[in-house]
């Protein structure tokens, strides 16, 4: 039960970017501490000294809180010999972690406390943003103390350690050769795009879970600060990403007026915005509703033909439209292009027409005071009863990110 209890919370704590190590052979394993970052940036840096200082200085029964010579905090707990066999012994360690972002000026200030050329600033900065930031130190140890309660059913004490009074990484940075191309930053930047990838993909594909999940994965490497203040910043990196889940929606293929309304719509609520925490939430929603905007308009897999057709129905649903007319229209006959149609998209032409209208009118039924009439006339019925008809037909029938999309406007 302990050890089940004891994976749910590492999976929990991973999932939010949080490393958990539990040492068992401390000596092969410590070098992880820090995920071997120490080691990339000095080449005669020692891991050994450090858990040799861990298995003399760390007591059973005690919580300690440890802040390194970096600033970065660590959980570390010793499971004393009558807990649970698979932990007896142990040292379970949580981090590196933060409690606030490293600001320009104080990253400064241990750049030139801990003599770091500048060369070499960059790696560091990586290495930061690469570090979860949790909300706060209450917080943090409220939950961990939570699933240290329950591990080792025992009382035990909690003691906030600073690097000074331990030691475990206080050794000068001058004192060891730095090595002439450490790949900290490299590395950090490839991950980074890796999950830009993945998130594009997801997005062009309309897959909403796999979107949202790789964001979360992305959200854990942050970007250098462009502009002092922090909320100018994250606007203007949300511009940017914007502009990536526009391309994305592309990619799905999608035709460019749907993309820029939706683009345009974005642009306008990014700037209309001053809390970092509305920029936060309103990113989720820029994701999934560009997920939306690729499952209700992506055009992939159909013939130039039938893509025609659909966006002149989608751009043009007001007018008079039918088989005939787009069948002339597109130089056909009307059998081929009504064969085609139904084969590539698993819907005949007039139920398309019908549809796209509905979906229109939803969106004036819910955000305009417009009269059935006019709302039927605007999306081109040729009278209220006849929409009425077409409407109940209709209800129930649209996907279910169709109904969501119109709920939300796009």
């Amino acid at each position: 039960m302990q050890v089940d209890l004891f994976q749910t919370m590492v999976s929990l704590y991973r999932h939010n970017g949080v490393q958990t190590l539990l040492f068992k052979n401390m000596k092969d394993q410590i070098s992880q501490i820090d995920y071997g970052f120490r080691g990339k940036m000095a080449s005669a840096f020692d891991y050994e000294r450090i858990s040799e200082c861990i298995e003399k200085k760390l007591k059973p029964n005690i919580y300690y809180l440890y802040e390194d010579d970096l600033g970065l905090y660590y959980s570390l707990f010793r499971f004393p010999p009558e807990s649970d066999p698979e932990l007896s012994d142990n040292i379970l360690c949580l981090g590196p972690i933060l409690f606030r972002p490293v600001s320009q000026q104080s990253f400064q200030k241990l750049m030139d406390k801990k003599r770091i050329p500048i060369l070499y600033h960059q790696d560091f900065m990586e290495y930061f943003n690469q570090v979860p930031i949790l909300c706060s130190i209450d917080s943090w140890n409220h939950m961990l103390v939570y699933f240290l309660s329950r591990l080792y059913p025992g009382s035990f004490d909690y003691l906030l350690v600073r690097d000074t009074e331990f030691g475990l990484f206080s050794d000068s940075y001058e004192d060891y050769s730095i090595p002439n191309m450490p790949d900290v930053a490299l590395n950090a930047i490839e991950t980074r795009y890796q999950h830009e990838d993945s998130l594009m993909k997801a997005v062009s594909s309309g897959n909403i879970p796999e979107a949202l999940n790789t964001y979360h994965y992305f959200l854990q490497y942050r970007l250098l600060p462009r502009v002092p203040d922090p909320v100018r910043d994250r606007k203007n990196l949300m511009f940017t990403f914007n502009t990536l889940l526009r391309k994305a929606a592309q990619n799905g293929h999608v035709h460019p007026l749907h993309i820029d309304n939706l683009s345009r719509e974005f642009a306008i609520q990014i700037e209309a915005i001053y809390t970092m925490e509305r920029l936060d939430t309103l990113a989720y929603t820029m994701i999934r509703r560009y997920c939306m905007l690729v499952n209700n308009y992506s055009r992939r897999g159909c013939s130039s033909l039938v893509q025609t057709c659909l966006d002149y129905i989608d751009f043009h649903y007001s007018l008079d439209l039918s088989l005939n007319t787009l069948a002339a229209m597109c130089s056909v006959t009307g059998s081929y292009l009504s064969t085609l149609f139904k084969k590539e998209t698993g819907v005949t032409i007039t139920d398309y027409i019908n549809t796209t209208r509905i979906r229109q009118s939803l969106i004036l039924l819910n955000s305009t005071n417009l009269s059935i009439s006019e709302i039927a006339a605007r999306c081109g019925f040729v009278d209220a009863n006849y929409y009425s008809r077409i409407f109940k037909k209709f209800q129930g029938k649209t996907p279910k990110h169709y109904r969501e999309s119109v709920q939300k406007g796009s």
